[in-house]
Formats: structure tokens, C-alpha cells, sequence
């Protein structure tokens, strides 16, 4: 199966998106890393009466969303790849071998980015922040706690990507299946905050972690779309604006 070819087209869609990226950025440092909106947010799912986030241990936020759906989350992924290798030996016609590599690719690295990246930041979870009973200061991104106190791996929201995964599929489909690529982005951006927000719920992460997880995700699946170069813009619209 021939390659289709990545265009002009392609290379605006690719840099608008990026633009967007950047201004998303600046919008999360210039809101998270200059106001409390975190900590207060966070508030809402803490008791200050018992010191305790209620829902850190209940059943369905911990046992089925958390635990349950991670589970589901790694099913759902291999089943992906298993897609993967079949488009990449040319079996499925809506998933191209290119496409199917760069969701593959993105599958893989996506998480691994967010892990690689939470061992590099200094992030503390809600509950390990003392104005949430626990035993860190809250700090901004860029800044470090004193050296007696174990540094933060709670940056970014490591669940949370597991949702949003899927936008290197919406990326690597748009092309061929761009009703289906809209549809997945969909899907991927709600289970992201879906699974985001109930580990919020549990004290694990703030809004801030779950936003710039989704970040990542969508920064480094254009990333890859530019690496491998991915069409991204389908053929009836090469002369458009897109």
C-alpha cells in the first residue's frame, strides 16, 4: 500500500495546532502558577473536620475507578496495538501502516512520557500537602521544597492519560476516518478528565495535573505526527485552509 503523501495542508494543521498548544501553556501557568486555584478547588473534596479527603478509600473511586478502570485502560490499550499490527501489514484500509505506527507509536510513548515527566517534576498529591493534613508545603512548578521533605511525583496525572491515550488514534485517523477521529478525540478528552477528576475526588491530584496531562498527550502526539509525517488532513481538503 502506497504512502499518501504529507502535505502543505498538513504542515498548516500541524503548526496551527502547535500555536494553540502554546497559548493553552500560557493560560495554565499565567492561571495555576500564579493563584490558589488548585488548593481551593481541592477543598471541595476535603474534610477539614477529619483531615481526610472521604473518598480517598471508597469503593467506587478507589476500587473501580482507580484500580478497575486502569485495568480496562491497559485491555483496551493492547487490543489497540493488536489494531496497530494488523493495519501496519496493511489488513485495515481506515488505518493505513504510517497511521498505524504513529498510534502505536503514541500508545506506548505517551504514557511513558507522563511517568518520565512525573520523576522530574516536584509536584506534591493534595493529600501530602499540609493545607490538606499532609506534609508539604504547596509549591509552585518550577519551584523546590526544602531539601528534608521527599520530593513530588504526583505531576502530571498519571491516570488521566490513560483517557487521554486515544488522541494520538483521533490524530492518526483523521486522515482516512476524520467522523471517527472526532469521535475519539471526544471520547479520549472526557475519559481523561472523567478519570482525572475522580482521582481529584480521592485527594491524588489537582486540576492543574490532570490539564497538562492532557497537554502532553496532545503535545507529543503532533509531535510524533510531525516525525513520522503522518497525513493529518484529509485528501478532499489538501487545498483548504485547514
Amino acid at each position: 500500500m502506497s504512502r499518501a503523501a504529507f502535505t502543505r495542508a498538513d504542515q498548516r494543521w500541524l503548526l496551527t495546532q502547535s500555536a494553540g498548544l502554546l497559548l493553552i501553556a500560557c493560560l495554565l501557568l499565567g492561571i495555576f502558577e500564579n493563584t490558589l486555584l488548585d488548593v481551593r478547588l481541592s477543598q471541595f473534596f476535603y474534610d477539614a473536620g477529619t483531615h481526610t479527603f472521604p473518598w480517598q478509600h471508597s469503593w467506587f473511586f478507589d476500587s473501580f475507578m482507580h484500580h478497575g478502570l486502569k485495568s480496562a485502560s491497559f485491555l483496551l490499550g493492547f487490543l489497540a496495538l493488536i489494531a496497530c499490527g494488523f493495519g501496519w501489514r496493511g489488513h485495515l484500509a481506515w488505518l493505513p501502516p504510517h497511521n498505524a505506527l504513529l498510534a502505536a507509536a503514541g500508545i506506548i510513548l505517551i504514557p511513558l512520557l507522563t511517568s518520565t515527566i512525573k520523576q522530574l517534576t516536584n509536584r506534591h498529591c493534595p493529600w501530602d500537602v499540609v493545607d490538606f493534613g499532609g506534609f508539604a508545603p504547596y509549591v509552585s512548578l518550577f519551584a523546590d521544597t526544602p531539601g528534608d521533605i521527599v520530593r513530588g511525583v504526583c505531576f502530571p496525572a498519571g491516570h488521566a492519560s490513560a483517557g487521554f491515550v486515544w488522541i494520538i488514534l483521533a490524530v492518526a485517523l483523521r486522515a482516512t476516518k476524520p467522523r471517527l477521529a472526532n469521535w475519539t478525540l471526544i471520547c479520549g478528552l472526557l475519559a481523561g478528565m472523567f478519570l482525572g477528576l475522580g482521582r481529584m475526588a480521592q485527594g491524588a491530584h489537582f486540576l492543574s495535573h490532570i490539564l497538562w496531562s492532557g497537554w502532553f498527550a496532545w503535545a507529543l502526539s503532533l509531535a510524533l505526527a510531525t516525525v513520522f509525517r503522518v497525513p493529518v488532513v484529509t485528501p478532499a481538503n489538501k487545498g483548504s485552509h485547514q
